[in-house]
């Protein structure tokens, strides 16, 4: 906004959460009830410690403090963030859920769905979100 000097109403940025970053698309019940933590050697982003938390819904009291505490996922949302995530990799937590659960592919896909943090945009895949936003007029940073 500084250097392109256009007003902080007129930036609307964007997350695409696909591959293995939809688990940080997932509430925090998801993740105690499939023990993610533990299963994908998660760990703190400040204190490299093992946690059973979502490293995205990390906030103040979980002992983060600002700048991290504001790049949560719910802050960002708060803050009027799009958060788009992908169908595609929606399918990992969705045979997760399947496995553990022994319930249908159907039951299983309205548990992901309804395990999504609230404001979480689902798209058909995070490729079509990414490319769809460049045409909007995104410029596309790739994180990791």
């Amino acid at each position: 906004m500084e250097v392109f000097k256009v007003p902080a109403a007129q930036v609307t940025p964007a997350i695409v959460l696909r591959h293995n970053a939809i688990i940080l698309a997932m509430q925090q019940a998801f993740w105690d009830k499939y023990d993610i933590g533990k299963k994908k050697n998660v760990t703190h982003p400040l204190s490299g410690e093992p946690t059973k938390k979502n490293p995205a819904l990390l906030d103040e009291k979980d002992g983060l403090e600002d700048p991290y505490s504001s790049a949560g996922l719910r802050k960002q949302l708060d803050r009027g963030t799009v958060v788009l995530a992908c169908n595609l990799a929606l399918q990992d937590c969705i045979d997760l859920i399947k496995s553990t659960d022994k319930v249908s592919d159907e039951v299983a896909r309205k548990q992901a769905i309804a395990f999504l943090v609230p404001g979480v945009i689902l798209q058909p895949s995070g490729v079509f979100a990414a490319s769809l936003a460049q045409q909007a007029g995104a410029a596309y940073i790739k994180a990791s």
